[in-house]
């Protein structure tokens, strides 16, 4: 059995020298080098190396090692936006001489040095740079994601499956609410137009909600809001909803809009969005609803 050191070792050199754009490549391109490995090793050995899949020009994504997961910073940093060989990285103010310094010790290949002002650092980038990879690195270094809250497309039907289990098992956590809705239901509110979806840069789903119409549609509700586990904590709930609401109106601008909950946050979201609590005597009288 081949050390465990030595097999991570290849594992890295390969990702820095070669586009790995899956396991499976990667197994065989071990072979080529006389290292063996199942998948669930080749998993572990990933996630211990920091190997992150970034958006690859050609199509697809591919693994690059990110350096920066071996850098503990304190400190936030607001944006990041590269333009040729300059990446300029906003942060809070006073805050820029030790996020440089971060920068700096996590040794990003392809980043010649950097320059601090006050609220700003700007970070020089070699001409043969990997943009998408050193963008990756630096927003997981500052825990910045750039997520895109949007209608939902028939692109992200690919989805519903991941978006039915985060659903099933936050009903678990809660022991409460809806448990279960199909992959087949998501995928027609999906196609319907009906839908909110949240995507990270990185074609990571983040989040996701959709709207039903009773009565005939005088009334609508705003339902199966859901942030992915470790997207919670960053607001996108409340962006999720503000988005449902929009679509909701946009689509039945004459229609009541309600949401039906028995979570404390979301009752809290929802009275800072306007809604108001009503007996359900005042909802749909609709039997499809009431079923």
């Amino acid at each position: 059995m081949e050390d465990r050191s030595t097999r991570k070792k290849a594992i890295a050199s390969i990702i820095e020298s070669q586009k790995i754009h899956t396991q499976e490549e990667l197994i065989k391109a071990l072979g080529e080098k006389g290292i063996s490995a199942t998948q669930a090793t080749l998993s572990r050995d990933i996630k211990e190396l920091g190997a992150v899949k970034v958006s690859d020009p050609e199509g697809g994504q591919y693994y690059r090692i990110r350096v920066a997961t071996t850098i503990k910073s304190h400190f936030s940093a607001e944006s990041v936006e590269i333009s040729g060989q300059l990446c300029v990285i906003k942060v809070k103010p006073g805050f820029a001489p030790p996020v440089s310094a971060t920068i700096d010790s996590a040794g990003l290949q392809g980043v010649m040095g950097t320059i601090a002002g006050d609220d700003t650092v700007l970070v020089m980038l070699r001409e043969d740079a990997d943009t998408a990879f050193i963008s990756s690195s630096v927003k997981a270094m500052f825990n910045i994601t750039d997520i895109t809250v949007r209608v939902a497309e028939d692109k992200d039907c690919k989805y519903a499956k991941e978006i039915c289990n985060e659903i099933f098992i936050s009903s678990q956590e809660r022991k409460t609410g809806i448990a279960r809705r199909t992959p087949e239901y998501i995928q027609e509110k999906i196609k319907a137009g009906k839908a909110v979806i949240a995507i990270t840069d990185g074609g990571e789903f983040a989040g996701f909600s959709y709207i039903e119409s009773w009565g005939p549609q005088k009334f609508v509700a705003n339902s199966g809001l859901i942030v992915a586990h470790r997207f919670r904590g960053l607001g996108l709930a409340k962006r999720i909803k503000e988005q449902t609401f929009k679509l909701s109106r946009a689509l039945f601008p004459d229609a009541k809009i309600f949401s039906i909950t028995t979570g404390a946050a979301v009752m809290k979201m929802n009275y800072e969005f306007g809604f108001r609590p009503v007996p359900f005597s005042e909802l749909t009288d609709d039997p499809e609803f009431w079923k």
